[in-house]
């Protein structure tokens, strides 16, 4: 049942003593005068109480209905025996009235110390409360500032270093007009291999830990897009799904692309590559050669890489974009011998 459903023990409580002082009223036989005198303050607490719960009540108390009751029993069976003591009291003509006052006050007393060591200790944990929100504010705008000042030098660093490959590049295929040196093809590669380790740097840090919005993606979509940015050589890709799932599509497409990439560069010039439903989620496999054993468990940390001369963080940037989607992957090793890599607890936008 949802809170906001429950009754309000506040509500019972007052509701049962207005029953009550009704049902006793009405059993008594005593003068109106009297009755009304001694039936005023219950009523009174029972009517209090029934507006507290219905107007001012926050809903704390709906949802902690056998704590609220307990503390309830607990003070019925304690003014129970003072009920006791102070009627014994009263029905002895030689007993104090001083004392009896003095009892009365010592029970009020006691009672009002304890609400305002309530209230006391209730004030201390809200202005400590606020206190660690403020803090979490502060700390989430440096945290902003920060997360700001880095996609800003991320941006720059990445522009500058790109520049200087370019024109490195474009001197490389001016020097092949003149001569075909081997040392040409090893310098090419280098930049080449330059260019993607500053794009998988900049992934990285755009990536990010959350995801702000999501909406419908077709997988098979998005992973033969995702094929056409990667340089597959003789690899050859088989979707073997038409779902759609609950995605960004634009990051869906980035964690293909570093799955793929990573499929044709370590499984081999003919790897097959396969992308598929689960009934959870999806799943990207390939006909390489599998994943070490002793790589596996670390496989998502930075600089942990599966060929030579990687830079070990294609897979960090599929983890942190799954994360961020709040999808678990887990790796296993394809009927084939390959890699696996299934995604799971993956929402579809057709329920």
């Amino acid at each position: 049942m949802a809170p906001d459903t429950q009754m309000n023990p506040v509500v019972i409580v007052g509701a049962a003593i207005i029953v009550v002082t009704g049902v006793m009223s009405v059993l008594v036989d005593v003068d109106f005068g009297i009755l009304a005198l001694q039936a005023a303050v219950p009523m009174l607490i029972g009517v209090g109480l029934v507006s507290y719960g219905r107007l001012r009540s926050d809903g704390v108390a709906a949802t902690s209905q056998r704590t609220v009751l307990k503390w309830t029993v607990t003070g019925f069976l304690a003014f129970v025996i003072l009920g006791a003591w102070f009627g014994e009291m009263a029905s002895r003509a030689d007993s104090s009235i001083l004392l009896s006052m003095t009892g009365s006050l010592s029970v009020g007393a006691a009672l009002g110390t304890v609400i305002g060591v309530y209230a006391a200790r209730l004030r201390r944990t809200n202005e400590e409360l606020a206190e660690t929100v403020s803090e979490l504010e502060r700390a989430n705008e440096r945290l902003t500032m920060r997360n700001e000042q880095l996609d800003q030098f991320v941006d720059v660093a990445s522009h500058d270093l790109r520049n200087p490959v370019n024109v490195a590049k474009g001197r490389i295929e001016l020097a092949r007009r003149e001569s075909d040196s081997e040392h040409l093809e090893t310098a090419d590669a280098a930049l080449t291999r330059m260019e993607a380790l500053i794009t998988d740097l900049v992934s990285l840090t755009k990536a990010g830990d959350r995801i702000d919005e999501v909406a419908p993606a077709n997988l098979e979509a998005v992973s033969r897009s995702a094929w056409g940015s990667v340089d597959t050589g003789d690899a050859s890709l088989r979707v073997e799904t038409e779902i759609a799932i609950s995605a960004d599509e634009s990051r869906l497409r980035q964690i293909l692309e570093n799955l793929l990439r990573n499929s044709v560069e370590h499984g081999g010039e003919d790897v097959t590559v396969r992308v598929g439903a689960i009934p959870n989620g999806f799943y990207v496999e390939d006909t390489g050669a599998g994943i070490r054993d002793d790589l596996r468990d670390r496989l998502f940390e930075d600089g942990v890489t599966t060929g030579e001369g990687g830079a070990g963080l294609g897979l960090t940037i599929v983890k942190q974009i799954a994360t961020a989607h709040g999808w678990e992957i887990g790796v296993e090793q394809s009927a084939e011998g390959g890699a696996r890599f299934a995604f799971t607890g993956v929402e579809f936008p057709d329920g």
